[in-house]
C-alpha cells in the first residue's frame, strides 16, 4: 500500500499532532527517510513517541517501515483531478473526465490494498463453509457480482437483494462462516446492524470500505480499503464502485490460485449447465 495515499486516506480521523506530522511528510516526502523519528520530531515539534504512534497508526510496525515505504513512492504520479461534471461540458469533456477519475482511482485501490490483509482475508475464505455478503445500493451490486463469481466455483455463498432477508440469514451464521461487508462510508445502518450480528455470533468479517474512522471499520477483523472518492455531483460513485470490484476481483482470484486445475473444472462445470438454456 502507498505510504503517501495511506496518510492522505487517513487525514479525517487525524489528532492535530497527526496532521502536523501529515502536513510536513506529505510537503517534505524526499527529505523524510533521511530523518530518525527523533529529528523528525524536532522539525514538527512534537515528540519522537508521536512520530512513532502515527506510523503505528498507519499500520507499520514502526517509523523505519513507514520511511521504506515513501521512499518507494512516486510522487510524480499522485495527480489530483477536476472531475466536477459542469453543465457546459461536451460529451466528449465527460468521457475524458471519467477516464481521468476512473484511471486515477484504480491506481489510488491498488496502491491501498495491503497484501497482508489480503492474504488474510484469503485464508479466511478457503477455510469458511459459507460466506456471507452484505450491502445494499450500490454495494449490493459488489455483493451480486462477487456472489456470481463464488458460486461458479463451487463456493458456498449467501446473498439477499432485501436487507431483511439480509439479516434473517445472518442469524445462521457460526464461526465457521465468514461475513463479507461492502460499505463506501462504513456508516450504513444495515450493514453495520448485520456485521454487528456477526461480531456477536463470532463470524470473521472482512469489511470493504474507505480509510477512515468509521462505526465498520470498528467491527471489521480485516479491513481492505478503497480511495476516497464521493463528492457531490461528482463522478466518484462510479469510481468507487469500480475501486470495490477490484477488492472483490483480487479476493476470487486469491481463492481460484489455490487450486487452478480445480477451479477450470468448475468453471467448465457452471458453462456446460447455462448452455442447457440454449
Amino acid at each position: 500500500m502507498s505510504c503517501i495515499y495511506k496518510i492522505r486516506e487517513g487525514a479525517s480521523s487525524y489528532t492535530d499532532t497527526e496532521k502536523k506530522l501529515a502536513d510536513y511528510i506529505l510537503n517534505h516526502i524526499d527529505e523524510v527517510p533521511l530523518n530518525s523519528s527523533q529529528t523528525l520530531g524536532e522539525r514538527v515539534g512534537v515528540s519522537a513517541a508521536a512520530v512513532i504512534r502515527f506510523s503505528k497508526k498507519l499500520g507499520y510496525n514502526g517509523f523505519t517501515d513507514l520511511k521504506v515505504d515513501l521512499a518507494k513512492d512516486r510522487t510524480s504520479e499522485i495527480t489530483n483531478y477536476d472531475d466536477m461534471i459542469e453543465e457546459e461540458d461536451s460529451m466528449d469533456t465527460v468521457l475524458k473526465k471519467a477516464e481521468n477519475l476512473n484511471t486515477m482511482l484504480q491506481n489510488q485501490a491498488y496502491r491501498l490494498i495491503n497484501t497482508a490483509s489480503l492474504e488474510k482475508a484469503v485464508d479466511v475464505l478457503l477455510g469458511c463453509e459459507i460466506v456471507y455478503l452484505f450491502g445494499i445500493g450500490g454495494s449490493g451490486t459488489i455483493c451480486m457480482d462477487f456472489m456470481q463469481k463464488l458460486t461458479r466455483i463451487n463456493r458456498r455463498v449467501v446473498y439477499h437483494n432485501d436487507f431483511h432477508y439480509q439479516l434473517a440469514a445472518a442469524a445462521h451464521m457460526t464461526d465457521r462462516d465468514a461475513a463479507i461487508a461492502v460499505s463506501y462510508s462504513g456508516t450504513t445502518r444495515e450493514v453495520n446492524t448485520a456485521v454487528q450480528l456477526a461480531k456477536e455470533l463470532g463470524t470473521p468479517i472482512i469489511s470493504i470500505t474507505q480509510f477512515k474512522k468509521s462505526p465498520l471499520v470498528k467491527l471489521s477483523d480485516i479491513l481492505l480499503y478503497i480511495p476516497s472518492s464521493e463528492r457531490e455531483l461528482r463522478l466518484g460513485a462510479i469510481a468507487s464502485r469500480n475501486a470495490s470490484l477490484i477488492v472483490t476481483d483480487l479476493l476470487y482470484l486469491g481463492l481460484a490460485k489455490n487450486d487452478i486445475g480445480l477451479i477450470k473444472e468448475y468453471l467448465v462445470k457452471t458453462k456446460e449447465a447455462i448452455k442447457r438454456l440454449k
